[in-house]
């Protein structure tokens, strides 16, 4: 980073500063599919209720209260109630008994760096066709009611409220008004950027249109999409030149999908993804079901992996900023 950017480390803000590296080391150790790490978090003492909690905690502040044990297990206090961890599931008291009806929350391995692309053998590639397909036609989603609680949002209805249309790059885009400054921020530091980054300025010049707010499943699941929260966006761009944007799109094109290399896929400069990660949002294009044209705002799995929160002074901006920096980087 840039000399003329200080920081000072926010007290107790991140709570899982001494274990941080071994639980993005248990993630990127079992990570291959989303779904195996999953089950993985079931099975490392890292890797645990507490950990994802404490991630929650650290992630979310003014929604998620702290964390408990009670009953057994650990559990969170929200503005929403108590939710508890039910073997990667994060249920409310009144479902605990029906923890099966229920799939698994994604806590995944997110670096700093792209993923390393992996061959797979005729057994893990037929392996990994049928996990899709069953997942694809199961009846199993996510309980909402933590993000729920966080966001304040239950229903179409209620997400109307609370979703605002905004621009951003020129581009008109809806999102929970919550993200709002969270959202100028970011164009804040890329119009700074963009200045003196000529890959950046292209790329933003490439973007067609944004898709922000838009109340929906994920596709192929039954699981409510983050863009239903308003905490999701996508960057349309006006042209791919061949390249891939997002897994389901490619696995039409080439069998092997998931062995694409990096350069054939659409990627955002390094740039434009570190603005919006620091600020709380993650990129699809880390994910192992790639998407790249999508960013969320998912800080607890910024937190989890090992992002700390500081608090940094930007000299384009002439004010005081928290954000997220990634494990073992200094400002």
């Amino acid at each position: 980073m840039p000399g003329n950017l200080h920081c000072i480390k926010k007290s107790g803000v991140f709570l899982l500063l001494v274990r941080a590296t071994a639980v993005a080391s248990a993630l990127a150790t079992y990570g291959v599919y989303a779904d195996e790490i999953e089950e993985a978090s079931e099975r490392h003492a890292y890797v645990s209720g507490i950990n994802v909690m404490q991630a929650f905690v650290a992630a979310y502040p003014e929604q998620v209260k702290k964390v408990i044990f009670a009953d057994g297990n650990w559990a969170l206090e929200s503005r929403g109630g108590r939710f508890y961890w039910a073997r990667g599931r994060l249920l409310p008291e009144a479902v605990l008994a029906e923890t099966d009806r229920y799939s698994r929350h994604s806590f995944y391995s997110y670096g700093d760096d792209l993923p390393q692309i992996r061959e797979f053998s005729e057994t893990d590639e037929s392996a990994l066709r049928a996990r899709i397909t069953e997942r694809e036609h199961s009846s199993i989603g996510r309980h909402p009611g933590l993000y729920n609680a966080i966001w304040r949002i239950d229903s179409k209805g209620t997400a109307w409220g609370l979703v605002k249309t905004t621009f951003f790059l020129g581009k008109k885009v809806m999102i929970h008004r919550e993200l709002l400054e969270d959202l100028a921020s970011v164009e804040e530091e890329l119009l700074f950027l963009m200045k003196t980054d000529k890959s950046l300025a292209q790329y933003m010049d490439s973007i067609a249109y944004l898709e922000g707010y838009n109340w929906r499943a994920i596709a192929g699941t039954i699981s409510l999409s983050n863009h239903s929260y308003g905490i999701a966006i996508d960057f349309v761009p006006k042209r791919t030149d061949g390249k891939e944007t997002y897994w389901r799109w490619a696995r039409d094109r080439f069998a092997n999908w998931f062995s694409l290399p990096h350069e054939q896929r659409f990627m955002p400069p390094r740039s434009f993804i570190r603005a919006f990660e620091k600020r709380g949002f993650i990129w699809g294009g880390k994910w192992f079901y790639f998407d790249t044209i999508h960013f969320e705002y998912r800080p607890e799995i910024l937190a989890l992996n090992g992002y700390q929160k500081i608090v940094a002074a930007q000299d384009y901006g002439h004010r005081i900023e928290e954000v997220w920096i990634p494990p073992g980087q200094e400002y």
